[in-house]
């Protein structure tokens, strides 16, 4: 199994090193899926030898897309990303890809609520509660999810299809595509910190989300 971890970034200067820093000790290969950052993110990433690719769009789907893309190109089985503003214990990783190894196809890192802002925790607890509602007759009840927006995860590169969520409405769409496909879906629990930077949600995406979770329960 061949592993690689990225970054989407954009305009992440004051989080980026401690992040870098933090997956060089697991001693995985790593790259920057970065949004044109004008703060002198891509000069960090570059300055510690990780490769920088921009997206062909704004927004974090776009993001993940060229994450995808790359990771596909540059040869490898299994994609981890994660969300970078330090909120996330990068350590962690080694426990989604021991569960890859162990035969899940994406692995999701699911936050401790009470750690989540609540103007943030509401609305994912909205989204995850619509998505085991309207998908449950795809996995039932023993595979009931509990953090659908998690910023961090792995997954199988072979088995996911197309994106076609632009924004923050990725992560659910990703989740949704694969309970739709049969994948085998794990959940990790873990730490979530403080976010260093500023957030780049808004209170609009969390309605594009919900959309987003509706939608895909009858497209194809």
């Amino acid at each position: 199994m061949k592993a690689v971890v990225c970054l989407p970034t954009r305009n992440e200067k004051d989080s980026i090193q401690p992040m870098i820093d933090s997956i060089k000790k697991l001693r995985l290969p790593l790259f920057i899926s970065d949004e044109n950052s004008t703060d002198g993110t891509q000069e960090i990433a570059r300055k510690n030898h990780v490769r920088v690719f921009q997206r062909d769009g704004k927004g974090k789907g776009y993001g993940m897309r060229k994450a995808v893309e790359v990771a596909r190109q540059l040869g490898y089985d299994v994609l981890v990303t994660i969300d970078c503003d330090c909120t996330y214990p990068a350590g962690k990783i080694t426990d989604l890809l021991k569960a890859i190894e162990g035969g899940a196809d994406m692995v999701i890192a699911v936050r401790n609520m009470k750690n989540i802002r609540p103007l943030h925790r509401l609305p994912n607890k909205i989204h995850t509660l619509a998505i085991n509602i309207l998908f449950f007759r795809f996995f039932g009840r023993r595979n009931w999810l509990h953090d659908i927006n998690s910023g961090m995860r792995a997954f199988r590169l072979g088995r996911i299809r197309p994106f076609r969520s632009k924004g923050f409405d990725i992560e659910a769409e990703i989740t949704v595509r694969a309970i739709k496909d049969g994948l085998k879906i794990a959940e990790i629990p873990v730490e979530y910190e403080k976010r260093v930077g500023e957030s780049k949600i808004r209170i609009k995406d969390g309605f594009t989300i919900l959309m987003r979770i509706i939608k895909e329960r009858f497209l194809p």
